[in-house]
C-alpha cells in the first residue's frame, strides 16, 4: 500500500530543491522537509514512542504541524491535532480521550499543558509522565531532537492502518474522534488534489485551522511535489501579501474569510494574477457574496461540502457549476453540488426509507475514502454508521438534476466561521449560571460568518442576570468562537407537547422577520 511517507520520500529524492512549506520567512523544500520527519521519526522512537502510539500536535498553522505528520506517518503513530483556540476544559478533555505518548506544543500554548493537559492524561508513557515536546525556536526542544539524529541512515518506516484521529463535538456537548484509515485519508486527500487541478507547479495558500480534518488541505501538497504557503492565524492582508509574493495558485476559504478579502484595502493593489481556483466551504455563502466575489476575483470558484466523518469532500459545485448558476440556473448557486465520482448520496426518511427527488429528508453518505469510527466510542459510532451508511444529521433535498440543497440540520448544529458548533455544550455552560432557569442555543443567519451563535434564556424567578454578564460566565467555560454573539431573556421558551424545548419555533421568532432567513435560496 502506498503510503504518506512513501511520498515524502519520493518527493524528497526527485523534488529536492523545490519548496514544500512555506511560512512567513521561513522554508523546507522536500530534501529538508524528508530529511527532518526522518530525523524526528527516530527521535521519537528513541523516546519509547512506537507504531499505534497516539502522538498529539497543540498548535496554530505551522511548519512543524507538517513535520509531526510527517513523522507519525514513518513511524506509525496516529497524529491527533489539538485547537489552541479550545478552552483549557476542552483541551483536558481531548487528551484524556487519547492517551497520547508525546505532545509536541508550540511554546505559545504551554500554558495549556501545564494548566490541564498534562494532569489529565491517564496512561503516561514508559518514564511514567507524559512527555511534552516544545518548538517554535532554533534552540527548542524539538530541533535538539532533530539535530541529535540528522545523521542516522533513512528511517525504515512501520506505517499504521489509522493515520489520525480528528476531533469533532458532538450532539450531548462530548468530543468525539474520527478515527481515518491511512489508506483511505490518502485516497481522500488524492482525489481531491486531483478534483481541485493540483500539479507540481501548485503553489497551495493554506488557511484553513489544521488541528482537526482541514489538515487535509495542508497537505495536499504531497502529491505532484507542490508547495503550500501557510498563512498562520487568519489575516486578509498577509494572505494577499502572501498571493503576491508566492505567487499562490489555489486557495480554499469560509465565508468570514472570503468577506474579508473583498472589504480588504489592499484588494485592487494586490497582484493576483498567478491565481487559479478559489474554493470556499465550511458554511453557507449568500448567493450575493458568491457573485461579488466571482466578479472581483475574475477567477473560477469551487464549492466543497464534507464533514469529519467524511474525512473532507463528499459534494462539489465545480467551476462549471458557477458559470450556470450566473447565465442559466441561478438557484444552483445555493446549493452545495453533486455527489462526487467516489461518494454515493441519498436521503432517507425518519424510518430510513428512501426518498425521491423533490423530498427532504436526512442526507446519508457512503464512501470508501470515510472514517472508521469513533474513537472508543462504539455506541456513537454505530447510531451514526449504519449498513455502510453515514447518517449526517442534515436534512437536504436532491433535485432532477442531483444538485443537493441543504435544508436545515437534524440537530441544530451551527456553522460559524469555518467552525461545526453544537448547541447543547453552549447551552450547559450557561446553565450553570444560578439565575438561568432554561436555555435554547440556535444559529441565525449571518452575512459575514454564515451563522452566528443566539442564546435565548428563561431566568429564575426572583433574580436577575445581564446578556454581558452571561457571555462573562462563559468565558472560563468553552471556547471563545463557542461564546454566543448575542442573548436575550425570554419569559418562556417555547415547548412541545411532551415538554421539549422547540428549537424551530426560537428560529422562527427571527427568521420570520422582513429580509431574514435561514438559508439564502
Amino acid at each position: 500500500m502506498l503510503t504518506f511517507g512513501d511520498l515524502i520520500r519520493r518527493n524528497g529524492l526527485n523534488w529536492g530543491d523545490k519548496d514544500a512549506f512555506v511560512e512567513m520567512d521561513r522554508r523546507r523544500n522536500w530534501r529538508e522537509f524528508h530529511a527532518r520527519t526522518d530525523a524526528l521519526g527516530h527521535a521519537m522512537r528513541r523516546l519509547g514512542v512506537t507504531a499505534g502510539d497516539r502522538v498529539a500536535v497543540l498548535s496554530t498553522d505551522r511548519i512543524e504541524v507538517a513535520e509531526t505528520f510527517g513523522a507519525c506517518m514513518k513511524v506509525g503513530c496516529v497524529r491527533i491535532g489539538l485547537n489552541p483556540r479550545l478552552a483549557p476544559p476542552e483541551i483536558a478533555a481531548l487528551v484524556a480521550d487519547c492517551s497520547p505518548a508525546v505532545i509536541f506544543a508550540h511554546r505559545d500554548h504551554l500554558p495549556l499543558i501545564d494548566r490541564t493537559a498534562r494532569a489529565a492524561v491517564p496512561t503516561p508513557d514508559v518514564r511514567g509522565e507524559m512527555r511534552v515536546i516544545e518548538f517554535g525556536s532554533l534552540s527548542s526542544e524539538y530541533e535538539k531532537l532533530i539535530f541529535a539524529e540528522s545523521d542516522q541512515p533513512e528511517l525504515v518506516q512501520t506505517p499504521h492502518p489509522i493515520a489520525m484521529i480528528a476531533y469533532t463535538t458532538g450532539s450531548t456537548g462530548l468530543p468525539k474522534g474520527a478515527v481515518y484509515p491511512h489508506g483511505a485519508f490518502l485516497q481522500s486527500i488524492l482525489y481531491t488534489a486531483l478534483l481541485e487541478g493540483i500539479d507540481p507547479s501548485s503553489r497551495w495558500l493554506h488557511v484553513m485551522p489544521a488541528a482537526g480534518a482541514p489538515l487535509m488541505h495542508m497537505i495536499r501538497n504531497l502529491f505532484h511535489a507542490a508547495a503550500t504557503v501557510i498563512v498562520g492565524p487568519w489575516s486578509a492582508e498577509q494572505a494577499l501579501l502572501l498571493i503576491e509574493r508566492e505567487r499562490t495558485t489555489n486557495v480554499v476559504l469560509v465565508p468570514t474569510m472570503l468577506n474579508a478579502l473583498l472589504e480588504s484595502s489592499m484588494i485592487g493593489r494586490t497582484d493576483m494574477s498567478s491565481m487559479r481556483l478559489f474554493g470556499y466551504g465550511g458554511s453557507p455563502l449568500p448567493p450575493k457574496t458568491l457573485k461579488e466575489a466571482m466578479r472581483v476575483f475574475a477567477r473560477p470558484f469551487l464549492q466543497m461540502f464534507g464533514t469529519t466523518e467524511l474525512m473532507g469532500m463528499s459534494m462539489m459545485l465545480f467551476p462549471s457549476d458557477h458559470e450556470l448558476g450566473i447565465t442559466a440556473r441561478p438557484e444552483i448557486l445555493a446549493s452545495a453540488g453533486k455527489s462526487l465520482p467516489f461518494v454515493d448520496v441519498k436521503l432517507v426518511d425518519e424510518n430510513g426509507g428512501p426518498l425521491p427527488s423533490g423530498e427532504t429528508g436526512e442526507l446519508i453518505v457512503r464512501s470508501d475514502t470515510s472514517f472508521s469510527g469513533y474513537w472508543n466510542a462504539p455506541e456513537k459510532s454505530a447510531e451514526v454508521v449504519k449498513g455502510g451508511w453515514i447518517y449526517t444529521g442534515d436534512m437536504a433535498s436532491i433535485d432532477e438534476t442531483g444538485y443537493v440543497y441543504l435544508r436545515d440540520r437534524v440537530k441544530f448544529r451551527i456553522n460559524t466561521g469555518g467552525y461545526s458548533v453544537f448547541p447543547t455544550e453552549i447551552e450547559n455552560a450557561l446553565a450553570e449560571h444560578p439565575a438561568v432557569n432554561e436555555v435554547a442555543v440556535v444559529g441565525l443567519p449571518d452575512e459575514r460568518c454564515g451563522e452566528r451563535i443566539h442564546a435565548v434564556v428563561s431566568i429564575v424567578s426572583g433574580r436577575t442576570v445581564t446578556s454581558d454578564e452571561l457571555r462573562e460566565f462563559c468565558r472560563d467555560r468553552i471556547a471563545a468562537f463557542k461564546i454566543p454573539e448575542s442573548i436575550e431573556v425570554w419569559a418562556t421558551i417555547p415547548k412541545g407537547p411532551t415538554g421539549k424545548i422547540q428549537k424551530r419555533a426560537v428560529i422562527e421568532h427571527y427568521t420570520a422577520k422582513p429580509g431574514s432567513r435561514l438559508h439564502d435560496e
